[in-house]
């Protein structure tokens, strides 16, 4: 395949492709954070560089394509590809061992289904996309994650929210009609016309009368 300095010199032959100017063409020009440019190694692909500084390249996990290493695997020093359900072990145990998306089938000896073990936080969103998803903070296992989580928590600048007057009679006509039934919030057609979901009704009124008390100031105590 044709380089493009070759290509433009083939279109214009007195044009001069010079080294200086080919070593700039090679160049790599980095336009990420400055501390991920002062421990990127070039040599590495995207993924071994985000893996030696503890990030995840991708938010929806890994396909294919990455190398396994049978021999460490083999010896016992490899990951498990799973957590394995052993005989005798208590339903709480199992649970434990599942991981998320996946269900345990009891069976009898005839095949037949006995009962079906899911875990306990099944029904909570573990996708990252969701908006109601929320990540428990996790101290840093490497220096690059640690570096980039102090430098956020140093620099991290939070835009104040704005609640327009229109959204605000909305969430006032929420409050009058249904109290604090946000599910009941949720199944309103009229009233939550944008499709939100319980948890983004809650958190949108949580800081509407939080700027209603700053704005009305603390209420008079009473006798």
């Amino acid at each position: 395949m044709v380089r493009p300095a070759a290509r433009k010199k083939l279109r214009n032959p007195k044009l001069k492709v010079t080294r200086r100017r080919a070593n700039n063409a090679r160049k790599t020009r980095h336009a990420a954070h400055p501390l991920l440019r002062e421990h990127w190694d070039p040599e590495l692909t995207v993924s071994e560089n985000y893996r030696k500084l503890g990030l995840v390249s991708r938010l929806n996990g890994v396909s294919g394509g990455t190398a396994f290493d049978v021999t460490a695997a083999a010896s016992g020093g490899g990951e498990a590809a799973g957590p394995t359900i052993e005989p005798g072990m208590s339903e709480e145990e199992i649970k434990k061992a599942i991981p998320h998306g996946y269900g345990y089938i009891e069976r009898d000896a005839e095949g037949n289904v006995v009962k079906v073990i899911v875990r306990d936080d099944e029904g909570i969103s573990h996708d990252p996309l969701d908006s109601d998803y929320e990540v428990a903070p996790e101290a840093p296992k490497k220096e690059g994650a640690r570096l980039l989580e102090q430098y956020a928590l140093e620099y991290e600048s939070r835009k104040e929210t704005w609640i327009s007057a229109g959204e605000r009679r909305i969430l006032q006509d929420f409050i009058d009609k249904h109290s604090d039934d946000y599910q009941a919030m949720f199944w309103d057609k009229q009233l939550n016309q944008q499709q939100l979901t319980a948890r983004q009704i809650q958190k949108r009124i949580e800081a509407y009368l939080t700027e209603k008390a700053k704005a009305l100031g603390p209420a008079p105590a009473t006798r």
